[in-house]
């Protein structure tokens, strides 16, 4: 479903009623109000005359600056200096008699699908990742990219424990809190720093090996580690 918002300066409803006989059922189409928050897929701004030229730049302007939406004007008049104004301000295309209504359907319809399909790659990339400076912790592969280029693959164990040190970037994470993150088990004092050090170590060994990243784990005496950003 897709939201597309309509300004309509004149008020004129004969545009506004042939938009809602052609558009696609999926479509939901909203005349937007002054100074509406509300989010579309897709923005079209009617021009009636050529004296809106200047609203209409306006708007445009502004849609720029506070939304991503797709931007159309749809126009009852020819007018080729106005199209290249337009253009130049970032509108993604002017609708005139030129431009059949099936023929601009399929054109904005596709456009829509791939920023839609874009969003969905941005979302799922930062759900499947996590960044401090020049290190990468991508979730889906349990590894960790250094330099955008040299991949670290981590065990269960490993890829815990640099989860939590990611999650607390900048901060000191305890023997205590990383042992209860990654084990869950009752054992002394001892036998837990012994488990936590030794983890550590295996994973800076895998940076030294694979990577010119030497001290990406720097141990707090007595406390913990802080990945090192």
């Amino acid at each position: 479903m897709y939201r597309i918002g309509v300004v309509n300066f004149e008020g004129n409803t004969s545009e506004w009623e042939q938009l809602q006989t052609i558009i696609p059922s999926e479509w939901t189409l909203i005349p937007i109000v002054e100074d509406s928050k509300d989010r579309y897929d897709l923005i079209i701004i009617v021009e009636n005359s050529l004296k809106q030229v200047g609203e209409i730049c306006g708007q445009l302007i502004q849609v720029k600056k506070e939304a991503d939406s797709l931007i159309w004007i749809w126009s009852v008049v020819q007018n080729e200096m106005n199209r290249m104004v337009y253009l130049k301000l970032g509108a993604d295309g002017v609708k005139t008699d030129s431009l059949k209504l099936e023929e601009w359907l399929l054109v904005a319809e596709n456009a829509l699908k791939r920023k839609k399909v874009i969003s969905n790659l941005q979302t799922e990339k930062t759900v499947q990742e996590s960044r401090c400076e020049g290190i990468v912790l991508n979730h889906r592969n349990r590894s960790v990219v250094v330099n955008e280029t040299e991949e670290v693959q981590l065990t269960n164990l490993e890829y815990k424990a640099m989860d939590l040190l990611f999650k607390n970037m900048g901060k000191t994470v305890t023997y205590e809190e990383m042992y209860q993150v990654i084990w869950e088990e009752e054992e002394s004092t001892e036998r837990k720093f012994y488990r936590i050090s030794n983890l550590i170590f295996h994973i800076r060994q895998k940076f030294i090996q694979e990577t010119s990243a030497t001290e990406t784990i720097r141990t707090v005496r007595s406390k913990g580690y802080v990945l090192n950003v």
